[in-house]
Protein backbone atom coordinates (compact mmCIF):
# COMPACT_ATOMS: atom_id res chain seq x y z
CA UNK A 1 0.00 0.00 0.00
CA UNK A 2 2.88 2.32 0.50
CA UNK A 3 3.57 2.13 -2.79
CA UNK A 4 0.09 2.92 -4.21
CA UNK A 5 0.30 5.85 -1.96
CA UNK A 6 3.60 7.39 -3.28
CA UNK A 7 2.49 7.17 -6.92
CA UNK A 8 -0.52 9.01 -5.71
CA UNK A 9 -3.45 6.17 -5.71
CA UNK A 10 -5.98 5.73 -3.23
CA UNK A 11 -7.06 2.93 -1.36
CA UNK A 12 -9.90 1.97 -3.16
CA UNK A 13 -8.05 2.14 -6.41
CA UNK A 14 -4.97 -0.05 -4.53
CA UNK A 15 -7.83 -3.01 -3.87
CA UNK A 16 -8.80 -3.26 -6.98
CA UNK A 17 -5.65 -4.16 -8.31
CA UNK A 18 -3.21 -6.84 -9.17
CA UNK A 19 0.58 -6.63 -8.23
CA UNK A 20 1.30 -6.64 -12.16
CA UNK A 21 -0.84 -3.78 -12.34
CA UNK A 22 0.24 -1.52 -9.08
CA UNK A 23 3.75 -2.81 -10.97
CA UNK A 24 2.96 -1.06 -14.51
CA UNK A 25 1.64 1.83 -12.55
CA UNK A 26 4.45 2.42 -10.83
CA UNK A 27 6.83 2.10 -13.92
CA UNK A 28 4.59 4.64 -15.56
CA UNK A 29 4.90 7.04 -13.00
CA UNK A 30 8.51 6.54 -12.52
CA UNK A 31 9.07 7.52 -16.11
CA UNK A 32 6.93 10.77 -15.51
CA UNK A 33 8.84 11.36 -12.99
CA UNK A 34 11.75 10.94 -14.81
CA UNK A 35 10.15 13.11 -17.84
CA UNK A 36 9.52 16.18 -15.52
CA UNK A 37 13.91 15.75 -14.12
CA UNK A 38 14.71 15.89 -17.76
CA UNK A 39 12.39 18.78 -18.52
CA UNK A 40 13.60 20.71 -15.63
CA UNK A 41 17.54 20.45 -16.21
CA UNK A 42 17.11 21.12 -19.99
CA UNK A 43 14.86 24.67 -18.21
CA UNK A 44 17.96 25.46 -16.40
CA UNK A 45 20.05 24.58 -18.84
CA UNK A 46 18.15 27.20 -21.12
CA UNK A 47 18.51 29.85 -18.28
CA UNK A 48 22.04 29.42 -17.69
CA UNK A 49 22.79 29.78 -21.90
CA UNK A 50 20.24 32.83 -21.84
CA UNK A 51 21.92 34.46 -18.70
CA UNK A 52 25.52 33.89 -19.78
CA UNK A 53 24.25 36.03 -23.05
CA UNK A 54 22.46 38.45 -20.47
CA UNK A 55 25.80 39.10 -18.17
CA UNK A 56 28.71 38.94 -21.14
CA UNK A 57 26.46 41.14 -23.56
CA UNK A 58 27.15 45.36 -23.60
CA UNK A 59 23.35 45.65 -25.15
CA UNK A 60 21.18 42.55 -24.06
CA UNK A 61 18.03 42.08 -26.00
CA UNK A 62 15.20 43.29 -25.33
CA UNK A 63 12.73 41.52 -23.36
CA UNK A 64 10.14 41.69 -25.61
CA UNK A 65 13.05 40.49 -28.82
CA UNK A 66 13.63 37.22 -26.37
CA UNK A 67 10.12 36.58 -26.08
CA UNK A 68 8.08 37.94 -28.42
CA UNK A 69 3.92 38.67 -27.91
CA UNK A 70 1.72 36.32 -30.59
CA UNK A 71 -0.23 39.52 -32.73
CA UNK A 72 -3.22 38.91 -34.27
CA UNK A 73 -3.31 36.52 -37.80
CA UNK A 74 -0.81 36.32 -40.17
CA UNK A 75 -0.32 38.72 -43.24
CA UNK A 76 0.04 37.91 -46.43
CA UNK A 77 4.14 38.41 -46.33
CA UNK A 78 4.15 36.59 -42.85
CA UNK A 79 2.18 33.75 -44.92
CA UNK A 80 4.78 33.80 -47.72
CA UNK A 81 7.60 33.20 -45.77
CA UNK A 82 5.83 29.89 -43.87
CA UNK A 83 4.42 28.59 -47.00
CA UNK A 84 8.21 28.85 -48.50
CA UNK A 85 9.88 27.15 -45.00
CA UNK A 86 7.15 24.88 -45.45
CA UNK A 87 7.68 23.96 -49.06
CA UNK A 88 11.70 23.28 -48.41
CA UNK A 89 11.31 21.49 -45.30
CA UNK A 90 8.68 19.17 -47.09
CA UNK A 91 11.27 18.75 -49.88
CA UNK A 92 9.59 21.05 -52.33
CA UNK A 93 10.82 23.19 -55.39
CA UNK A 94 10.34 26.74 -56.02
CA UNK A 95 8.88 26.30 -59.64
Amino acid sequence: MELAARIGLSAAEWRQMTPRELRIWADAFLERQKQKQHERKTAIYNLAGITRAMIWSKHPPRYEDVFPEKTGPMDDDQMFKTAQVLNKLFGGTED
